[in-house]
């Protein structure tokens, strides 16, 4: 059953008045103690945590791990309350989640990444890494304003290509990863599990 809103308007004798409320509530934070709460929130995050790493591999195309690898669970303590997160401290992290288009940080520049024929001899080198006049500039004859190739003489593919820019898809791996986190029962259940406990010790 609900109130009306005209019930509401004309007075307020349909509020209870409960002067204790106030003294009870901060009688039972009181009581609860505070390393069975952080228990429950962390092993929420570590859930969380999983289901995030969980999303990462099976939406990724060929996932290496170093995007799952990066999240981590953190206890958040503000002042004045705590909570926890799932952090990661990869720069690309959300943009993998949500997708851009990257463009270069000046006009005139282009962005390098190794061809796939060329990654392992490439390395952790960038074109500047080379001696002047190893590489060859070429434009692409399919997109001559937007896309380029850096040759090397002997090798038959370029060896870094080249773009003004790239449109990255976003997996939204972080979306269903908290679909799949909310309907876990065995979250919810751990959950109940550890403030029952929390309950329990404070004398409930």
């Amino acid at each position: 059953m609900g109130i009306g809103a005209n019930q509401m308007a004309g007075d307020f004798d349909v509020i209870e008045e409960t002067p204790l409320l106030g003294d009870i509530l901060d009688d039972i934070a009181e009581r609860m103690p505070e390393e069975g709460v952080l228990k429950a929130m962390e092993q929420s995050a570590h859930f969380l945590t999983e289901s995030i790493v969980e999303s990462i591999y099976s939406l990724a195309k060929n996932p290496k791990g170093g995007l799952a690898d990066s999240y981590e669970p953190e206890l958040i303590d503000t002042g004045e309350e705590v909570t926890f997160g799932v952090f990661s401290d990869l720069i690309y992290a959300k943009v993998q989640d949500e997708g851009d288009t990257l463009t270069p940080n000046a006009p005139l520049k282009w962005m390098a990444y190794p061809h796939r024929s060329a990654k392992s001899y490439v390395g952790i080198r960038w074109p500047r890494d080379f001696p002047k006049g190893k590489l060859n500039f070429a434009l692409s004859s399919h997109d001559p304003s937007g896309t380029a190739y850096l040759f090397e003489k002997g090798r038959k593919k370029p060896v870094f290509i080249l773009k003004k820019k790239v449109k990255i898809p976003g997996l939204r791996y972080l979306d269903k990863s908290l679909s799949t986190f909310d309907n876990n029962k065995g979250v919810e259940k751990a959950f109940d599990e550890n403030v029952g406990i929390v309950f329990k010790k404070g004398g409930f």
